[in-house]
C-alpha cells in the first residue's frame, strides 16, 4: 500500500506520519511525527488491515508502531519488552507480539 495512502479521521493523516497508534476503548489514538494526535472510531483490527505491514507493526493488542520511527527494542529486567521510537517515547511490547517485533529487527 502506497504511503500516500490517508487515513478519514476528522482531518486527514497521510500514513507516512504515523509514528504509532494505541487503541482508547472504542476508539484508536494516532500519534503523528508533528506531536498531533487524532482520534478514530474504528478497530485495531480494521486498521491493521488497511497498514502495509511492511511499514506497521502490531507490537500489542492495542498498539501498531511504524516500523521507520523505531529506535530500538529493550528487554526489561521483569523479561517484558518495550520500544523506544525516534521520538523519545516507549511502546510496550506484549509477549503475543514480541516474535514479529524481533522479525523487524532480523532477530
Amino acid at each position: 500500500m502506497p504511503s500516500a495512502l490517508k487515513i478519514p479521521v476528522k482531518s486527514r493523516v497521510m500514513v507516512a506520519n504515523i509514528d504509532w497508534v494505541d487503541a482508547a476503548g472504542d476508539y484508536m489514538c494516532i500519534h503523528t511525527n508533528d506531536g498531533q494526535t487524532h482520534i478514530l472510531r474504528r478497530t485495531m483490527k480494521e486498521l491493521e488491515q488497511e497498514l502495509d505491514p511492511r511499514l506497521f507493526v502490531r507490537v500489542h493488542r492495542s498498539a501498531i508502531v511504524n516500523v521507520g520511527t523505531i529506535a530500538k527494542l529493550q528487554m526489561l529486567a521483569n523479561g517484558e519488552h518495550q520500544l523506544m521510537l525516534t521520538n523519545g517515547q516507549s511502546v510496550k511490547v506484549s509477549r503475543s507480539y514480541k516474535d514479529r517485533v524481533k522479525m523487524v529487527f532480523g532477530s
